[in-house]
């Protein structure tokens, strides 16, 4: 399977390492805004526009950049090829979330997004009919929120569409759990700033017609604070799905 990443960051190189180890995936392309990060591949895979991606057939575009790059590269991706994408804080905006189902419907291509470092996604899904209340509890260490707090610290409350766009790069949790469940205006949020929180500790409290459910997980952070190194993994589980035509999402 031949797959194009979009953003060589943190997660993107952990993607490059695994689809390189990989003798039954090629990277076909590699985009990033930033020359340096992809100065060290060869020439032939690198592309410098999103318009470059038709020339290398990709079966599969992998995101791992920003919110930014899902608005400014979806329509040309989805309309000839299949989306893995990281930034689902995206679809806190609701005509990007319409826009892209839109296009999937009209191309025949399909949009894919990981469960990322919150489990239980599965369950959350089969239930959506049956919710009531979702509720998801994120803890970080001040610095996962580039802040210095000294003391714990209630930062944010409130919808996960506001969450979403207060802090776009913290909260994907919160959107893929939106997304799953009962949508971003009925999923509430809470954000916390905890100088003695040694990872990234994500709540679910969930409230249903026939019960309720907690799930609790705590993973370390990757080398950039903000993102969970089980997003990682759970992106290339994600891919080697799509290539066994599991689909999950």
């Amino acid at each position: 399977m031949k797959i194009g990443l979009i953003g060589v960051g943190t997660i993107g190189g952990f993607l490059v390492k695994r689809i390189q180890e990989d003798s039954s995936l090629e990277l076909c392309f590699v985009l990033d805004i930033d020359p340096e990060k992809v100065k060290d591949f060869s020439e032939d895979i690198v592309i410098n526009s999103i318009s470059e991606m038709g020339a290398k057939k990709p079966d599969l575009v992998i995101e791992a950049a920003s919110q930014q790059a899902i608005g400014q590269y979806a329509e040309h991706v989805l309309s000839t090829t299949n989306f893995l994408v990281l930034s689902v804080g995206a679809f806190a905006d609701k005509g990007l979330e319409e826009k892209v189902k839109g296009l999937c419907k009209s191309n025949g291509t399909k949009l894919f997004a990981p469960s990322g470092a919150i489990a239980a996604i599965d369950l959350l899904k089969a239930m959506q009919s049956e919710l009531e209340e979702v509720e998801i509890v994120s803890r970080k260490n001040p610095k996962g929120w580039g802040r210095e707090d000294s003391e714990k610290t209630i930062i944010f409350e409130g919808t996960a569409r506001e969450a979403c766009k207060a802090y776009p790069k913290n909260i994907n949790i919160s959107a893929t759990v939106s997304l799953n469940g009962i949508g971003f205006d009925k999923t509430t949020v809470k954000l916390v700033s905890d100088p003695d929180c040694g990872g990234n500790r994500h709540t679910l409290n969930v409230k249903h017609a026939f019960g309720n459910f907690v799930l609790d997980v705590k993973a370390q952070p990757t080398k950039n604070p903000k993102t969970s190194s089980t997003a990682a993994y759970s992106a290339f589980d994600l891919v080697k799905k799509i290539q066994n035509g599991i689909n999950i999402f």
